[in-house]
């Protein structure tokens, strides 16, 4: 007998069907803040602590890819697993911008801390010597810290009742891109951009 359900097993996801969730990375936490009490507004150089959650919709998931290879055999060639994963493609995601921009800001944030708007360093306010390997040339991150600028990324797909389904996680990740915000008076609609990012693996959980 077939289990019930309420609501179509043809469903649909809709644009506004996945949730993007993410912790602050180490490198952010220092400027994590929600309001600049001295000044009593919001902070030109922190962002909101803790997570942060985007509505998303596009490519959320790449391609899942264990490619095959070719095996001679007798004359023959067969074809089997090679039983490995290349890396994954950066994954593009379009997001509904807040109306206090604190979602934009946080992305912008993170790029400035990868690479300084003003002098390309390396998390420059960060006066920590072990920050940087002995490198005068390269200035790279010491390998201690070199994930300080990565963390966790979910994206939550939900039904039509708003709930959890499923949870593709994506693991090391850090943004590459921020995306333009284009805005006419001409059109109605939310302001919307976008940001790509990178990570390491993919784990999916059915929930």
């Amino acid at each position: 007998m077939a289990h019930n359900v309420t609501q179509s097993i043809l469903n649909k996801a809709r644009a506004d069907k996945f949730i993007l969730v993410l912790s602050t990375p180490d490198a952010l936490k220092d400027k994590a803040s929600k309001t600049d009490r001295r000044v009593n507004r919001k902070s030109v150089s922190k962002v909101i602590p803790d997570t942060m959650q985007f509505s998303v919709y596009g490519t959320v998931v790449p391609s899942v890819v264990v490619p095959a290879q070719e095996q001679h055999f007798s004359g023959q060639t067969l074809k089997v697993s090679s039983h490995d994963r290349p890396a994954y493609g950066d994954v593009e995601v379009n997001f509904t911008i807040d109306n206090e921009y604190n979602n934009y800001w946080y992305i912008w944030r993170w790029l400035d801390v990868m690479n300084d708007s003003s002098t390309g360093e390396y998390d420059k306010h960060n006066n920590n010597s072990r920050n940087f390997v002995t490198n005068v040339e390269k200035s790279i991150p010491s390998p201690e810290l070199l994930m300080d600028y990565q963390t966790n990324v979910s994206i939550f797909g939900l039904d039509d009742f708003n709930k959890k389904q499923v949870e593709f996680k994506y693991t090391k990740a850090f943004p590459t891109e921020l995306g333009n915000i284009s805005f006419s008076h001409r059109e109605t609609g939310e302001l919307e951009s976008s940001f790509t990012f990178s990570f390491s693996q993919l784990i999916v959980n059915l929930l």
